[in-house]
């Protein structure tokens, strides 16, 4: 089955934007000799409500000549785990970096799996397979996956470039989601006018928000569509430094938080502003 992209429907929650801090150094022109350089990072994830600590992330980098292998690994005081693997390709032509394949696993703490998204960019295979509730649901189908497509975190690639370039205050782009089955969807990033101290961090960043493009329907359904908040720091070459979201669609909210930062008091609310 062939589908083609929707511009309606929620973002995939944290398969937008999850956390990883890449930094990525483009050499000449935008995206020129791309490279990533990111040791092992961890993150605190939090219950955005109370500020929590309910689990920690560990993310890195590994690059082979013109190839990247992202892998992160995100564990819960409760036993539940999230994998998740990207492959990318740098452009080492002059292109830009682009997916090449996107895998994000959910488990329980039995190890069972709860929830999968997989994409192959090449071919359109995609699979979303979702086992929570007592439902047994996998869902594969081919689809057309247009240029500028990325999933889970390796959408921060795309935005570093556009907050390092100063370019515009909007950057369309597509991300594979699996809301209601295997599709792309084309979303809106936009920062805020400028930087503020992000109490969670306890530094200055600069928020951008992810959200489904809905066209003309964004004036009547805009305020009930999910979206997501990501935090970038201006001083460590727009480094990831957290978001706010789902931990996948219609699942629990969450918050990643760069480890190290500002300790997090179950006093302290979450919130989509920089304050909080």
């Amino acid at each position: 089955m062939i589908t083609t992209r929707h511009h309606i429907g929620p973002v995939a929650a944290r398969a937008a934007i999850l956390a990883i801090a890449l930094t990525a150094m483009p050499a000449r022109a935008a995206f020129a000799g791309y490279t990533l350089t990111f040791p092992p990072t961890t993150f605190t994830i939090l219950n955005p409500d109370t500020g929590a600590a309910i689990g920690r992330s560990i993310y890195r980098v590994d690059t082979a000549g013109d190839r990247a292998t992202l892998r992160g690994e995100d564990g819960y005081f409760d036993g539940q785990t999230d994998v998740e693997i990207a492959h990318l390709d740098l452009g080492a032509s002059g292109g830009p970096p682009r997916l090449v394949d996107f895998d994000h696993t959910f488990y329980n703490a039995d190890h069972a799996i709860v929830r999968r998204h997989h994409l192959d960019v090449g071919s359109g295979a995609a699979t979303c397979i979702d086992n929570s509730g007592g439902q047994k649901s996998e869902q594969a189908e081919l689809i057309n996956v247009p240029d500028n497509t990325w999933g889970g975190a390796s959408i921060v690639v795309p935005i570093q470039e556009f907050l390092r370039s100063g370019s515009g205050a909007t950057l369309p782009l597509n991300v594979f989601s699996c809301a209601n089955g295997p599709r792309i969807l084309a979303v809106n990033v936009t920062k805020d006018p400028g930087n503020a101290i992000w109490t969670r961090y306890g530094r200055e960043a600069l928020r951008v928000e992810v959200r489904p493009n809905l066209g003309w329907l964004n004036v009547i359904v805009g305020a009930f569509v999910p979206k997501l908040h990501a935090w970038f720091d201006p001083k460590e070459g727009w480094a990831f430094v957290g978001d706010e979201a789902a931990r996948y669609y219609k699942g629990p909210a969450i918050m990643v938080v760069k480890a190290g930062a500002a300790p997090s008091t179950p006093s302290r609310t979450g919130s989509a502003s920089a304050a909080p």
